[in-house]
């Protein structure tokens, strides 16, 4: 038996690239109205107003018509979403390393960037005036649609009515589909391209099909409800995407705890506080304990909802959510465990980007490091006014079973 050592002769030799990352397609691109940059080229507020409707009335020959009221009403889109990406990178790591980390590192949160704009544009789906569930299709109303090869054709029959009743022109139709709906598609399709139609070359564009525009997305928003029987009892746990939050009657100092309030909805109320907080204490530790920076980053994607008896927790970019709670009788109820599929007019949600997603450097040498900060950052304001709630329909698709 041959007892060789001969590893240490073999040398070790580095790529000449770093491994590949794959990051989600962004299409707020193709679908968002860019129409209010030029006015906000400086300031922050833009003010579209809209007004009431007038009707018709018979006119009696000889008798005064009654003047009809006039109003308008404000809405505002407002610059105020900036978010970054803050990295370090030590001048003597430059000199030593063999790729450059400021690079690639700073390409990547760039990319994150616009990541998170296109997630925020999806988002705005929560604020339709049309949604499409499974009552809509014969089953229980405001439950998520368990979606088949058999309801599919259905399910694009109620968006193409929503968006019928509502007179949105046919060749400006859009829907944002998730790849577990991609899937079933693909399968009623038997997999002939050809259904699809022709690309139009825009951002995530798959073709058309049920005369909507398909565009597929990982960054679509996800939703889930928690229902408690009763107000949580101490050490009880709910888990979200992986961040656990602890209910206790004593609050203390470890991260994610939730102080028992006297009441479930005032237990509640102190758990939406800190989601909508971003994971940061709501009120420095009296009803809620700052979470871990690496877990604020998560949770700064994070809406709840305060629904008194139950818990709406919605994640832009995250379709797909994993929640769990100890108490069995506390319910993550399934039917309501949704991907909030896209679909509208195109143009009916406005975006302005004041700062696109950008890196810049500088020296912390003043600081006395030998080195450089890289800071990448975006800055942008989102809405849908008015009339553009008119034009999205928020399709309610079952992902617990995904």
């Amino acid at each position: 038996m041959f007892a060789n050592t001969l590893t240490p002769m073999s040398p070790t030799f580095w790529s000449r690239v770093m491994g590949r990352k794959m990051y989600k397609a962004n299409v707020y691109l193709s679908l968002a109205s860019f129409s209010e940059e030029g006015v906000l080229s400086i300031g922050q507020i833009v003010d579209r107003p809209y007004r009431s409707d007038v009707a018709t009335e018979t006119y009696t020959k000889g008798t005064a018509a009654t003047a009809q009221d006039l109003t308008s009403t404000t809405d505002k889109l407002t610059v105020n979403v900036s978010r970054d990406v803050l990295m370090y990178v030590d001048n003597i790591d430059k000199i030593q390393n063999k790729w450059s980390a400021a690079t690639v590192w700073g390409q990547e949160s760039a990319i994150r960037l616009a990541n998170d704009i296109d997630a925020w544009f999806l988002y705005e789906v929560v604020n339709a005036n049309n949604t499409v569930d499974d009552g809509s299709i014969g089953g229980t109303s405001g439950n998520g649609i368990t979606l088949t090869t058999s309801n599919l054709i259905s399910v694009y029959a109620e968006i193409n009515e929503a968006l019928d009743v509502d007179n949105i022109p046919p060749d400006e139709r859009y829907i944002v589909i998730s790849p577990q709906w991609k899937n079933i598609l693909w399968k009623y399709i038997e997999g002939k391209q050809s259904a699809l139609g022709d690309k139009t070359g825009q951002y995530g564009n798959l073709g058309e099909y049920a005369g909507l525009k398909h565009f597929l997305s990982n960054n679509l928003t996800g939703e889930a409800v928690w229902v408690p029987a009763n107000n949580p009892s101490d050490a009880d746990t709910v888990t979200i995407d992986g961040i656990t939050f602890t209910f206790k009657t004593t609050i203390g100092t470890t991260a994610g705890n939730i102080l028992i309030g006297a009441t479930t909805a005032a237990t509640i109320t102190n758990l939406v506080a800190i989601i909508n907080q971003g994971g940061a204490s709501s009120d420095s530790g009296v009803s809620n304990v700052a979470l871990s920076t690496a877990n604020q980053r998560t949770v700064g994607k994070w809406v709840a909802v305060d629904g008194t008896t139950q818990l709406t927790v919605r994640v832009r970019g995250g379709s797909f959510l994993t929640v769990s709670g100890s108490d069995a009788t506390d319910v993550w109820t399934a039917a309501k465990q949704v991907q909030l599929i896209h679909a509208g007019r195109k143009n009916a949600v406005d975006l302005v980007v004041q700062k696109n997603p950008s890196v810049e450097m500088d020296s912390t040498v003043s600081a006395g490091k030998w080195g450089m900060n890289i800071l990448a950052i975006a800055l942008f304001g989102i809405l849908t006014f008015n009339q553009g709630k008119n034009e999205l329909v928020e399709v309610n698709i079952r992902s617990d079973a995904f």
